[in-house]
Formats: structure tokens, C-alpha cells, sequence
């Protein structure tokens, strides 16, 4: 079972290109904004891979192309976003 996500990655000590390799190329997020800092994208983690597990992953990737590297994951969890409904009641 996949679960859907949006996925804030903020670094120090990399650059966009750096980011994009690690996560659209080897991990197939999808981009929806990018600079030298932080990568903005959406994706699905399968397989039972917790967010942590996701990070470690991402984190090591980013670290093996430049070790100086800061690395920070911020997970929205999609398919089930706290909501609000007003108005009338209707089926």
C-alpha cells in the first residue's frame, strides 16, 4: 500500500541540482519548487517505509554526493488533512 505526500526538504551546503538528482532522478518525487536550499514535491512512500526510514534514505543520498550537507524532511501526510465543513447539510 502507498501512501501520498507532500515533502518539504531543506538543506544547507547543496545545490538545486543536487537535490533534483537525489530526489526526482533517483527517487521519482515530483518537483512543484526547487532552489539551492529547499525542494518542494509530492510522492508516495510504499512498502510499509515509514517517514523516518524515507529520511535516512534521502539523507544519505544527498550526503553521499556532498557529505558537508545539512539535511531536514517535513511530511504532509495527504490522504487524510484535518478539515473543516460549513454550512448546510447536504448528502
Amino acid at each position: 500500500m502507498s501512501r501520498m505526500y507532500k515533502l518539504i526538504v531543506r538543506t544547507e551546503n547543496t545545490t538545486k541540482e543536487e537535490l533534483s538528482k537525489v530526489l526526482v532522478t533517483e527517487l521519482g518525487w515530483e518537483e512543484t519548487s526547487l532552489d539551492d536550499t529547499e525542494f518542494e514535491g509530492e510522492g508516495c512512500l510504499c512498502g510499509g517505509t515509514s517517514e523516518e526510514e524515507a529520511h535516512e534514505e534521502i539523507s544519505k543520498f544527498i550526503k553521499e554526493i556532498n557529505p558537508k550537507a545539512k539535511v531536514k524532511t517535513i511530511w504532509y501526510y495527504l490522504e487524510d488533512l484535518p478539515y473543516e465543513e460549513y454550512g448546510d447539510d447536504i448528502d
